[in-house]
C-alpha cells in the first residue's frame, strides 16, 4: 500500500539534483513514518539530459541509493517517460505481495530548467547534447528542425481537427477548466483564472497548439513510499485495483492513424461507472482530448463535444485532473506522472484543499509518455474493495 508522498517543485532549483531528490525522499518517509534503513526497493527512471543536465549517467542505479544512503534488495529503472511513475507503485506492490521486499521508494523528476533554458526539448535534446540516439532510425528520420513532442502532438491536433472538426475552442476549454482547478491548489504554478481568450490570444508554439495548452518544465521530484507495513503513517491505505499497460513500438507513419493512444488498449476493461476522479496524463490539451476518447469517456472523435456539454472542474459531473495538472503545477523533468499520481492520493486521501471532488473512493489515473506517444498506463486506485 502507499504509506506516503511527497513532491517539491520549483521553476529552477539553485542546488544539486541529488540534492532537491533528497530533500523529496526525507518529506515522504517523514509522512511514511518509515526510516532509509527500512527501505529495500528502488524504482526510479532517468531520460537524457532531465536528471541533471547530462547525457547520461554511469551506473544510476548506484549514484541514486549512494546519494540517498540505502542498500536496496531491488533496483528497478523503469524507462516509459511519462507513465513510469504509475509502473513503479505497481511493480513495488507486486513485489511486496509476493514477499521479495518490504518497503519501496519510487522516484520521478528530476533539473528540467537547463534544457528549458537552452530552449531545448525533451524529444529533440539530440540535437543539444549530441550521443543521444532517439530512434533505430535516427539516420532517416531526424532530418528535419521539430520541437518534439510539441510538434508531435501539434500534427495530432491538426488531424484531429481535420477528421473530426474539432475546434481551437473546444481544445481550449480544458486548459481554462484545468486552470479552475488550480485555483484552490497551493501546489499550482499558475492560479489566475483563465478565459477562452486567453488561450486562443496566447501566441502559436506549433500551429495549432499555442503557448496556454502547453506544459511547462519545471526542476523537481515526486516520491511515493510503498511498504507492507503502515505503522502510524495517516494515508489511507490504497491499492492498485486495475492495471493496464499498453506499448506501441511503430513510427507515426505506420500506425493506423494518429489519433489513436494506447490507452485504447491499456484501459480495456476498467468500469468507469465506479470512478470518481480521473487523472490524465495533460502534456498538452490535445493529449487529455485523446485519452478522453480513448479510455472510453465518449466516443473517438467527440472530445470536442465532450468538453463543451461536460463540467470537468472538481465540482463538475466528470472531475478531470482536479489539481489543474501539470499544465498548472508544471512539469518535473518533463514527465507529468508523478504530478496526476500525486493528486489522486491527495483526492483519496480528502487532501486536497480548496480543490476536493466530494466522496472520492476510487480515481484513475492514465498515463502517456515515451516516443511519439509508445507508452499507456492506466491504474486505478482505491481501498481494494472491488
Amino acid at each position: 500500500m502507499i504509506v506516503g508522498f511527497s513532491s517539491s517543485i520549483h521553476k529552477k532549483y539553485e542546488g544539486s539534483t541529488f540534492q532537491l531528490l533528497a530533500e523529496t525522499v526525507s518529506k515522504a518517509l517523514d509522512m511514511a513514518t518509515v526510516d532509509l534503513k527500512d527501505i529495500d526497493g528502488l524504482f526510479y527512471t532517468v531520460l537524457p539530459g532531465v536528471f541533471d543536465g547530462k547525457a547520461s549517467l554511469h551506473f544510476s542505479s548506484f549514484q541514486i541509493p549512494s546519494f540517498l544512503g540505502i542498500r536496496p534488495k531491488v533496483i528497478e529503472l523503469v524507462e516509459y517517460g511519462g507513465p513510469s511513475a504509475l509502473t513503479m507503485v505497481y511493480r513495488a506492490e507486486k513485489l511486496i505481495e509476493a514477499g521479495e521486499i518490504d518497503t519501496a521508494l519510487c522516484v520521478v523528476g528530476g533539473k528540467a530548467s537547463f534544457l528549458r533554458e537552452n530552449k531545448v526539448t525533451v524529444d529533440a535534446v539530440d540535437r543539444f547534447l549530441g550521443s543521444v540516439q532517439l530512434t533505430p532510425y535516427d539516420d532517416l528520420f531526424r532530418v528535419y528542425q521539430d520541437l518534439n513532442p510539441v510538434s508531435d502532438y501539434a500534427l495530432v491536433a491538426k488531424r484531429h481537427s481535420k477528421l473530426f472538426g474539432t475546434s481551437d475552442e473546444q481544445r481550449a476549454l480544458i486548459a481554462v477548466m484545468q486552470r479552475k482547478n488550480a485555483l484552490g491548489n497551493e501546489r499550482a504554478m499558475y492560479r489566475t483564472p483563465l478565459t477562452v481568450k486567453d488561450v486562443l490570444e496566447s501566441r502559436v508554439v506549433s500551429d495549432p497548439l499555442r503557448l496556454l495548452e502547453i506544459v511547462y518544465p519545471v526542476d523537481g521530484f515526486h516520491v511515493f513510499v510503498v511498504s507492507k507495513h503502515q505503522r502510524k503513517s495517516d494515508v489511507r491505505p490504497l491499492k492498485v485495483e486495475f492495471y493496464g499497460e499498453s506499448h506501441w513500438s511503430e513510427m507515426p507513419p505506420e500506425l493506423p492513424d494518429i489519433v489513436y493512444t494506447p490507452a485504447v488498449e491499456s484501459s480495456k476493461g476498467v468500469n468507469l461507472e465506479r470512478i470518481d476522479a480521473f487523472q490524465l496524463y495533460d502534456s498538452f490539451t490535445i493529449t487529455v482530448m485523446l485519452q478522453m476518447e480513448d479510455i472510453g469517456l465518449t466516443k473517438k472523435g467527440k472530445g470536442g463535444e465532450f468538453v463543451e456539454r461536460t463540467d470537468i472542474t472538481y465540482q463538475g459531473e466528470v472531475p478531470v485532473n482536479t489539481g489543474g495538472g501539470s499544465l498548472n503545477v508544471g512539469q518535473p523533468a518533463f514527465m507529468s506522472g508523478g504530478v496526476i499520481l500525486e493528486e489522486a492520493i491527495l483526492q483519496l486521501n480528502n487532501m486536497a484543499t480548496n480543490h476536493q471532488v466530494k466522496d472520492v473512493n476510487r480515481v484513475l489515473i492514465n498515463g502517456i509518455g515515451g516516443w511519439n506517444r509508445g507508452h499507456s498506463v492506466t491504474m486505478v486506485l482505491g481501498e481494494g474493495n472491488v
